[in-house]
């Protein structure tokens, strides 16, 4: 897979994701998956960084699965009950990816489970 992130000069950089990412290879599309172990079990309830080590320790488990993991991840959409959680998703989102960075988005939403305070879905080239 190659990968190349797109920083226009007439755009800022953000700190810890892509504005626009480049990537050839076989395509890997991961659901929006929720903060839950092999049980089926929500996990650090109440602790938006605990939900979000969970949820990309899930989606790796997804990748693995095709032969892939975090740095083939080009695209991620963040799903958060609550944008105060913005600032502790984003910590964690700096601790598991590097540079370049996957192209992100993130937006408010009311999940299924009132539990999970975020849900993310990925898209992957290998």
């Amino acid at each position: 897979m190659s990968k190349r992130a797109l920083q226009p000069s007439t755009l800022p950089k953000p700190a810890n994701y892509s504005l626009g990412v480049e990537a050839t290879g076989r395509m890997v599309f991961v659901s929006g998956l929720v903060p839950v172990d092999s049980a089926g079990k929500t996990v650090a309830v109440g602790d938006i960084r605990g939900q979000v080590r969970q949820v990309f320790a899930n989606i790796e488990s997804v990748l693995a699965e095709a032969g892939a993991n975090r740095e083939n991840i080009v695209k991620i959409t963040v799903y958060l009950t609550d944008l105060k959680n913005f600032a502790g998703m984003s910590e964690i989102r700096t601790e598991f990816f590097k540079a370049p960075f996957p192209a992100s988005a993130a937006v408010e939403a009311k999940l299924i489970n009132p539990e999970w305070l975020v849900e993310i879905d990925a898209i992957a080239v290998i």
